[in-house]
């Protein structure tokens, strides 16, 4: 099964509206999002919270991430079961992108719940809270199950 979407990779398409929004400033603010500009990859990407204990908190998992994972478990249970915080690859790069204020784009592959491979490729990008430190995630990712 094939993730699909626009013909242009998602780290580009993100990646090039993050710019627009940020403008000269180091990052856009997670308020300026919006949705409808990003209809075409919104079900291939995700939102993520710093919370002030230093965790992160998934905001919105789109549709096509849920099915990534396995399709069977629902929203809330592949953010705490899959993604977080038993990824320690993926809290590192969390991490990488609250602590350095820069986009990471990753390429790599787990098994999902299917017992299947998945070959993914994602881009991070951070986003800022009021104040203007980053305290927000915006990722997109596109996959590929064998």
């Amino acid at each position: 099964m094939e993730n699909t979407g626009e013909s242009k990779r998602i780290n580009e398409v993100l990646r090039a509206y993050w710019d627009e929004l940020r403008g000269v400033r180091p990052y856009p603010m997670e308020s300026e999002i919006d949705i409808d500009a990003l209809e075409a990859i919104w079900d291939s990407c995700f939102l993520v919270t710093h919370t002030e204990k230093g965790d992160f908190v998934y905001t919105y998992l789109g549709r096509s991430l849920i099915e990534a994972y396995g399709g069977e478990l629902d929203e809330k249970e592949i953010c705490e079961r899959l993604v977080f915080p038993s990824s320690a690859p993926l809290a590192d790069k969390f991490n990488e992108v609250i602590g350095d204020g820069v986009p990471v784009v990753e390429e790599g592959e787990m098994v999902n719940t299917r017992n299947m491979i998945v070959r993914y490729r994602s881009v991070l990008l951070p986003l800022a809270r009021e104040g203007g430190e980053v305290g927000y995630i915006i990722g997109g990712m596109k996959w590929k199950e064998y």
